[in-house]
C-alpha cells in the first residue's frame, strides 16, 4: 500500500484556457500562480486556499454532454457556510447553475457548470 498525504494538485481539461481561467479567477476567486507553456501545452496554475488547481488545455476541442459523458463525476470546492447562500445567487447569475442545494451529514452543496462544460461542486459545511 502507498500512505498518500495529501492532493498536490487537481486537473481540469478546458477547450478555451483564456475563458476557463476568467472563469475560475471571476466567478471562483482563484488567483493565478502561473501560466505555462506555449501553443499544444498549455496550462494556468490557480490557488485554491491552500491547493493548486491546475486548468490544461485540450490539444483538441471536446463537445459532449458532459453529465451524459462523465455522469456525476466533479471537483468540489469549499466555501464558507455563511457564504453559501451567496454563492448559488451568484452561480445563478452568472448563468452555470445547475442544482441544488443537496443537504447531507457532510454539509450543504450545489452543482454547476465551468464554461468549458465540466460539472463542479460547491460544498459548505
Amino acid at each position: 500500500m502507498i500512505q498518500t498525504t495529501g492532493i498536490y494538485h487537481i486537473g481540469i481539461p478546458v477547450d478555451d484556457i483564456e475563458r476557463a481561467e476568467g472563469f475560475y479567477t471571476k466567478v471562483l476567486g482563484m488567483k493565478v500562480a502561473a501560466r505555462i507553456g506555449e501553443a499544444v501545452v498549455r496550462l494556468v496554475r490557480l490557488k485554491c486556499g491552500d491547493v493548486d488547481v491546475v486548468l490544461f488545455k485540450r490539444p483538441r476541442k471536446l463537445n459532449r454532454n458532459t453529465l451524459k459523458e462523465d455522469g456525476i463525476s466533479h471537483q468540489a470546492f469549499e466555501v464558507a457556510p455563511e457564504a453559501f447562500d451567496e454563492a448559488i445567487e451568484f452561480l445563478k447569475k452568472e448563468g452555470c447553475y445547475h442544482e441544488g442545494p443537496v443537504v447531507r451529514p457532510s454539509g450543504r452543496a450545489v452543482y454547476f457548470f465551468d464554461t468549458e462544460g465540466n460539472y463542479q461542486q460547491l460544498h459548505a459545511k
